[in-house]
């Protein structure tokens, strides 16, 4: 039960988690992330896609070396076989990166599959917690095994005092500081705009890491120090302009 870690030697994967709104790039950044694990790291990806949304852009953007896993049919019991098909990639050794595609959808098919097209219970919102802590339990394992974990979801707007108050990853609201607290990064995904551009240009997407009140982030690793959306050193970002801004990324996980 009891073993120690060597913490100075092996290598452990990150688990990442970017939100925000459709169309900003999120399934764009995965399919990047795929190419550069399959160049960088010779292995390949393992995609799980709940909403039927990431399937183009990896094609798109040439994405090889990549399983492709269709989990847009909710079942009765698709936590408990989502988290055994994420323990026995675990245990493949030419497996460096798994992205979850997304993490809202995920948690919908998963009630989905408990209540079928009955009204939800207290037992069955209760039940797909459960599911939900086994697959972010495989998830987190699966960095132990060296492999990064990349979960993409859709923002929502957390409310102070029933007003809207800040950004945040949409996923069940009573769980949220649980799920987020399983993260080693978790990061709003924006676009840049002429009102904040600084260093970067106009369109340019971007993670965005700051502190800040207004938005859930955090970081556990050190990212070097880059470009900035608004030209003020405080705020914290992460360029992903293009698959070279993704690749430099990448080297930093790794």
């Amino acid at each position: 039960m009891f073993k120690p870690v060597n913490f100075n030697e092996g290598t452990k994967g990150k688990m990442m988690m970017v939100y925000g709104p459709p169309g900003i790039g999120k399934s764009t950044l995965a399919s990047h992330m795929t190419k550069v694990c399959a160049e960088l790291d010779k292995k390949k990806s393992v995609v799980i896609d709940f909403e039927v949304g990431i399937r183009d852009a990896l094609r798109y953007h040439g994405a090889k070396n990549t399983e492709l896993y269709d989990l847009s049919d909710p079942i009765n019991g698709m936590g408990t076989q989502l988290a055994a098909f994420l323990k026995s990639v675990r245990g493949r050794k030419d497996v460096g990166l798994v992205v979850i595609d997304t993490l809202s959808e995920m948690c919908w098919s998963l009630l989905r599959g408990i209540c079928g097209l009955k009204q939800p219970t207290i037992q069955m919102y209760g039940e797909r917690k459960r599911q939900l802590k086994e697959v972010l339990l495989e998830l987190r394992n699966l960095t132990k095994a060296g492999i990064h974990v990349l979960v993409l979801t859709h923002q929502t707007v957390g409310e102070v005092e029933g007003l809207p108050g800040y950004y945040a990853p949409e996923c069940p609201k009573n769980d949220r500081a649980d799920v987020v607290g399983q993260f080693d990064f978790v990061g709003r995904m924006q676009v840049v705009t002429k009102a904040n551009a600084g260093e970067l240009s106009p369109g340019h997407h971007y993670i965005d890491l700051t502190k800040d009140p207004q938005q859930v982030t955090k970081c556990r690793f050190v990212l070097s120090d880059g470009p900035t959306a608004s030209g003020q050193a405080n705020r914290k970002i992460v360029p992903v302009r293009s698959s070279q801004d993704v690749r430099e990324f990448y080297k930093v996980l790794s």
